[in-house]
C-alpha cells in the first residue's frame, strides 16, 4: 500500500551534503532541501528532548558547513556541541568532537 499524502519522507544527511558539494548553496532546490532537513532534525530533537539529541544535531550541521567549504561555520557549530557535551557529561561525543576539531584546525 502507498504512503500517505501527509507522510513525511526523510531526508539524508548525505543527499544534503551531496547536493551541497555538487550543485552549492546558491543552488535554490538545494537550500529549499537543507532547510527542510534542518526542520526534520529541529523536530526530532524536540521529540526525542535529550542532549545527546541536541549535539548530535549540531554535528551534523558541521558536516553541512563542511561541505560548502565553511571551516568558520563548522567550527561554531562543533564548539556549540562541544561546550553542550562538555556540560552534560557527554564524554565520548565530546571526545569526537574535540578530534574533529583538531582535524580541521590541522
Amino acid at each position: 500500500m502507498e504512503g500517505t499524502p501527509n507522510e513525511e519522507i526523510k531526508i539524508e544527511k548525505a543527499e544534503v551534503i551531496e547536493m551541497l558539494r555538487t550543485r552549492g548553496f546558491d543552488d535554490l532546490e538545494v537550500r529549499s532541501l537543507v532547510l527542510e532537513w534542518t526542520i526534520q532534525q529541529e523536530t526530532l530533537v524536540a521529540i526525542e528532548y535529550t542532549a545527546r539529541a541536541s549535539i548530535t544535531f549540531n554535528m551534523d550541521r558541521a558536516d553541512l558547513y563542511m561541505a560548502i567549504g565553511d571551516t568558520d561555520g563548522a567550527l561554531q557549530a562543533l564548539e556549540d556541541a562541544r561546550l553542550q557535551a562538555h556540560s552534560e557529561g557527554e564524554t565520548e561525543l565530546y571526545d569526537r568532537i574535540m578530534a574533529k576539531m583538531d582535524e580541521m584546525e590541522g
